[in-house]
């Protein structure tokens, strides 16, 4: 009942108001006016009164709430109906069945996309550029901007985020102070620095075997190790021409101050650790007493009865990973394809994917002000004020990925980090074969 009466709430707040993450200047769409509250708006797309464009959106089943999200834009739009597909079990299934949908003519409008494929799709000409409607409608003071800011593409926006998940640290704390640590500032511009967070992991490492508490969880999966290198201005990829950096000494040194820590010191589990014991489930043991992780682990942390906090990651300078909505260029309806992918990233359906429970921080922030209590619960305010912080220019920067970052992604980098994982690989032998396969995937040796 409660949720309920919340997304009850919300909509007659969005029929009647259309504010906050709405078009700029009142909630038109760009060359609109107003409609009456709760009538029908203009027909876009070539709708009639009597028929509505369709828009389909093609979706998996984990991206959880779209079944609401489509009730209540159908319910609340006359002009544009959503025809929902969310049969897909994987990023890679979406990919499929959009094949398969194209192919029998019945091509989708609007499909959720990992941010790995976002850059490949674009560059393909796949993808219906929406940067004039959406600069011209979104009011930028309403939501994290700086998170749009990511997804331009030459200058040029083709989608929009659906959530926004960030590295932070997850940490024990009854370890903690059994300890006698005292836990890092929440604040991301004056936090524990690298040397500090593995000196700690250290310092709450003992037992061996089945007995053995490990101190810390930092995945040496170049996705996460990216934690330690934005701080530094470091990246995989240089600036401006994308050429491999695998064989720059100071990225290889980080990645060797991880690789001791888990094959030598030990303080890291390893890969054979964590096949036989995941990271999740060493930390619902208290067998591991801090990581760092992803915010859609927090159902699941919160679920394990734990008493634990959160903190920035080491240095202060986050990964963000964006899932995004992706138009397509060969919508027959453009305009009410931008209407809807607009209205997708406003207070109703944010507020939505927030009481659902299975999404990470939105961009509209009237929404995340909401629902604030029933956000990242067993936090304290200081700390999901972090989280939401991570967000702000500066904190957090997305993965460097271009159009074959998917191929590299795949090939390369997760079979080579999880060699290094098990110790099959050296960081040496890791990063020559990552500088090689880089530069073959560019085009560039």
């Amino acid at each position: 009942m409660k949720k309920f009466i919340k997304v009850t709430a919300v909509i007659l707040v969005f029929v009647m108001l259309f504010t906050a993450c709405s078009p700029a200047g009142g909630g038109t769409p760009a060359g609109g006016t107003a409609a009456p509250a709760g009538a029908a708006t203009a027909p876009a797309g070539g709708a009639t009164a009597d028929a509505p464009v369709t828009i389909t959106l093609l979706t998996g089943i984990f991206n959880g709430g779209h079944n609401t999200i489509v009730d209540v834009f159908n319910e609340t739009f006359d002009h544009i109906q959503i025809d929902l597909n969310n049969t897909a079990a994987s990023w890679e299934d979406i990919s499929t069945q959009k094949i398969t949908m194209v192919a029998a003519g019945m091509g989708p409008d609007i499909t959720t996309v990992s941010t790995s494929f976002y850059p490949q799709f674009a560059a393909q000409g796949l993808l219906l550029d929406i940067t004039d409607y959406m600069t011209a409608n979104i009011d930028r003071d309403s939501i994290h901007w700086s998170v749009i800011e990511n997804l331009f593409i030459d200058g040029r926006l083709f989608g929009l985020p659906i959530s926004v998940f960030s590295l932070i640290v997850y940490y024990n704390r009854d370890m903690f102070e059994a300890a006698g640590i005292e836990a890092p500032s929440l604040d991301w511009n004056n936090t524990w620095t690298k040397d500090e967070w593995f000196n700690i992991a250290a310092q709450l490492t003992h037992g061996e075997g089945m007995d053995r508490v490990y101190g810390g969880w930092a995945d040496i999966q170049l996705e996460r190790t990216a934690c330690f290198l934005f701080p530094l201005g470091l990246d995989y990829w240089r600036e401006g021409d994308l050429f491999p950096q695998f064989d720059n000494r100071q990225i290889r040194d980080i990645h060797e101050v991880v690789f001791h820590a888990m094959h030598t010191d030990r303080i890291i589990p390893d890969g054979s650790t964590i096949m036989t014991a995941p990271v999740a489930q060493l930390f619902a043991d208290e067998r591991l007493a801090m990581m760092i992780n992803g915010t859609w682990m927090h159902p699941a942390i919160l679920e394990s009865g734990i008493n634990f906090g959160v903190a920035p990651t080491p240095g202060g300078v986050t990964v963000s990973y964006i899932d995004v909505y992706i138009p397509y260029a060969n919508t027959r309806h453009p305009e009410a394809t931008k209407e809807v992918m607009h209205w997708l990233i406003g207070e109703v359906p944010s507020s939505i994917k927030y009481q659902e429970f299975t999404w990470g921080p939105q961009v509209c922030k009237l929404a995340t002000e909401y629902n604030m209590d029933i956000l990242f619960q067993g936090l304290t305010q200081p700390e999901k004020d972090m989280i939401f912080n991570s967000l702000a220019q500066g904190n957090s920067r997305p993965l460097t990925v271009f159009p074959e970052w998917a191929e590299f992604l795949t090939a390369s980098l997760l079979p080579i980090s999880s060699l290094m994982r098990i110790g099959e690989y050296s960081v040496d032998d890791a990063f020559d074969r990552l500088q090689e396969e880089a530069l073959t995937i560019l085009g560039l040796n």
